[in-house]
Formats: C-alpha cells, sequence, structure tokens
C-alpha cells in the first residue's frame, strides 16, 4: 500500500501537485530493517491511534459511506468584526458559517431542527483560511480574505432538497437564503467527486497544527 501523500498548494483544493510527505503507515510502508521487523506493529498502531489519522479515517469513511451524500464547500466572508482579541476573525468566520450558513442548509433539508442530526451527522468537519495576500498575489478585489473550506455529509434520501442532481444546481431557494446573509461574499456548494475525494480530504488536514485539529 502507496503511503497518502500532502497536497503542496496554497488556495485551490483542487490542485494535485504533491510532496512526499506520508500521512498513513502500514507494515508494507516501513523499511526493512531488524527495528521495523521488530517494532513495526507498534509504530503502525502509534499511527493509526494519533489524532491526525484518525481525522483522516473519519473523513474517509464520510467520503465514501453509502448511506450519505458527502458535499464540499467553500464560503468567502465579508464585513466580519471579530468577537474576540485572540482569534477573533477565525471565530467569528466559525460562527457565521456554523449558525447561519449551515443552518440554512438545515432548514433545507427539514424544518424541524430535532431532525437535523440525523439528516446531517457531521457539520464540524471545516477548516479557516485567511488570504493575506503579497505583492505577487494581492488579496481578492472583493477584500474578502476569510474563507472557510468544508466537507458535510447528508442522508441520500434527503440530498436532493438542497442540490437538483439532473441540472447539477444548487436548489434556487437555498442559494437565495445563503445570498441573503449580510457577511458572505460567494460561496460554492457541491457533492463531493468521489474521484478527487482524497485531494479534499488531504487539503482539509494540509499542514494542520495540533490546535487546529482541535477546532475541527
Amino acid at each position: 500500500m502507496r503511503p497518502f501523500c500532502f497536497i503542496d498548494e496554497v488556495d485551490n483544493p483542487h490542485h494535485t501537485q504533491r510532496k512526499n510527505e506520508p500521512m498513513l503507515i502500514t507494515l508494507e510502508d516501513l523499511e526493512d530493517n531488524e527495528h521495523n521487523r521488530r517494532y513495526g506493529k507498534e509504530i503502525v498502531r502509534k499511527s493509526f491511534n494519533s489524532q491526525y489519522n484518525q481525522l483522516w479515517h473519519k473523513l474517509n469513511w464520510i467520503a465514501t459511506n453509502d448511506e450519505w451524500t458527502p458535499f464540499v464547500t467553500t464560503v468567502v466572508f465579508k464585513n466580519l468584526v471579530a468577537v474576540e482579541a485572540r482569534n477573533g476573525m477565525r471565530k467569528a468566520a466559525r460562527y457565521h458559517y456554523e449558525h447561519r450558513a449551515l443552518r440554512k442548509i438545515k432548514k433545507r433539508l427539514c424544518r424541524s431542527s430535532s431532525n437535523w442530526k440525523y439528516l446531517m451527522p457531521y457539520d464540524e468537519l471545516f477548516v479557516y483560511e485567511y488570504e493575506q495576500g503579497s505583492f505577487f498575489k494581492p488579496v481578492p478585489k472583493n477584500n474578502s480574505p476569510h474563507h472557510i473550506h468544508g466537507l458535510f455529509p447528508v442522508r441520500k434520501e434527503v440530498a436532493s432538497r438542497i442540490y437538483d442532481f439532473e441540472t447539477c444546481q444548487l436548489d434556487e431557494r437555498l442559494t437565495k437564503d445563503i445570498t441573503s446573509i449580510d457577511t458572505i461574499s460567494s460561496f460554492k456548494i457541491e457533492p463531493m467527486n468521489l474521484e478527487t475525494s482524497r485531494t479534499w480530504l488531504v487539503y482539509m488536514l494540509k499542514e494542520k497544527t495540533a490546535q487546529d485539529l482541535d477546532d475541527i
């Protein structure tokens, strides 16, 4: 089994350039030497018990589960106000994603909030990014450097309530609802392409610190 690799990119989760940096380890991936023959199973066990790899398995399981349709989303924010002095903009983006954008999606799935957890069992899988810009790569013209990339699964039997699979378009009502949020500059929501699912999963985890993983 070939080890998974990180993707070397900045802002595009569909980019496919890779670094030779392993993410998961199996016995077959280890060099054949006396140390690994003696301690290989323990090395693999610790690898798969790590917070990083547990999250990878969770994301990968969601992406390949037959009961759900996984969606990927990118939401770009504007006019955010820091909610706290420490990581205030990150927390503001997270609040507007979780409590405004995702709430609109859940309401289109079902009006009753008591069913939301069943219809969208995982809503916490997202990463915040800040595009600082530089001389060679300026901040976008809309001056909206704060954005979130997310992944959420929806029960297959209700997925068509938010996405028209025949026209490949987001539900018109949902589009209007999210567009009406005054802190959202732009957004894209679409079913995950299973052929590129690993690219998205790796992107969700690229260069994440322990604190970042705690936030997911």
